[in-house]
C-alpha cells in the first residue's frame, strides 16, 4: 500500500536513513591550488545561532551581526557576519578546495565592497562555483537539495530558485535547514505539512551533532522567509 504524504513524512523523520545526502560538491574545475581573495569567491555559510530565539527575527532582514568590543583586536579584523531569518545568520567566507578562510572587515577594504552587497555576490558566486546544484524527490511533494555540500543552505538566498519552486507547486512552500548538508522543502498546505516537517527538521538537527543548523520552519512569502515554527 502506497504512504500517504502524513505517512512518508513521519517516517522520514522517525529514521532519517532514507534522506542521505551526497559529500561536499566538486567544481566543474577542481583545483587543489589555493584560491585568490577576491569578489569572485566570496560565498556565505548559512549557520543557525543556538542563543537566538526565531521568533525574535520573524521576518528576512539582512543586517550586521555586532560584535562585543575587543580590545586586543583591530576593528579591521572583525569577522562580517550578518542577520538573516529567525536564528540563522551568514558567516561571509573566501571559498576554496581545501578550505574556507572568513571575510574580514579589512578585506571589504580591501576590496572596495560595500556590504550590503554580499548578499546579492554571495548568489552570483554560489551559482558559479556551484552550477551542479540538484534536487531529489523522495516523494513529489518534498524536495531535499542536493550537491552544495556545506554551502548547501546557501541556497536560501536565492530568490529566483524559490519563486520557481513555488510555482511548481501552484501555492506557498516551507523549507528547514537542519544541518550544514540539508535542505528540506514541502508545500505549506495543508497545515498539517508545518508541523511535520517541523518534526523531521529536529530529528535531523539531533542527529547532525556539531553540523546542526536550525530546527525552525520557514515560509516563503513576498520574495522572503518568515518564520512559522
Amino acid at each position: 500500500m502506497a504512504l500517504t504524504r502524513r505517512q512518508a513524512l513521519l517516517h522520514m523523520a522517525a529514521g532519517g536513513a532514507a534522506l542521505t545526502l551526497a559529500p561536499a560538491a566538486a567544481r566543474a574545475v577542481e583545483s587543489h591550488d589555493p584560491l585568490p581573495r577576491t569578489k569572485d569567491y566570496i560565498v556565505a555559510l548559512v549557520r543557525g545561532h543556538p542563543g537566538i530565539d526565531p521568533r525574535s527575527r520573524p521576518l528576512q532582514k539582512i543586517e550586521p551581526v555586532v560584535f562585543p568590543p575587543d580590545k586586543k583586536s583591530s576593528p579591521d579584523n572583525a569577522l562580517v557576519f550578518d542577520h538573516f531569518v529567525g536564528d540563522l545568520h551568514l558567516r561571509y567566507v573566501f571559498d576554496d578546495p581545501s578550505f574556507m578562510l572568513a571575510l574580514r572587515v579589512r578585506d571589504l577594504k580591501r576590496l572596495k565592497t560595500k556590504r550590503d552587497e554580499l548578499p546579492t555576490i554571495v548568489v552570483d558566486n554560489y551559482r558559479r562555483l556551484y552550477p551542479k546544484l540538484t534536487i531529489n524527490w523522495p516523494e513529489r511533494w518534498l524536495g531535499v537539495l542536493m550537491s552544495g555540500g556545506e554551502l548547501e543552505p546557501c541556497t536560501m538566498l536565492e530568490g529566483g530558485f524559490w519563486q520557481r519552486q513555488e510555482k511548481a507547486f501552484g501555492t506557498g512552500l516551507i523549507a528547514v535547514v537542519p544541518s550544514v548538508q540539508e535542505v528540506y522543502f514541502t508545500p505549506g498546505q495543508p497545515q498539517q505539512n508545518v508541523g511535520l516537517l517541523k518534526n523531521l527538521a529536529t530529528q535531523q538537527y539531533e542527529k547532525a551533532g556539531k553540523h546542526a543548523v536550525s530546527r525552525t520552519v520557514f515560509a516563503w512569502r513576498g520574495y522572503r522567509w518568515e518564520v512559522v515554527a
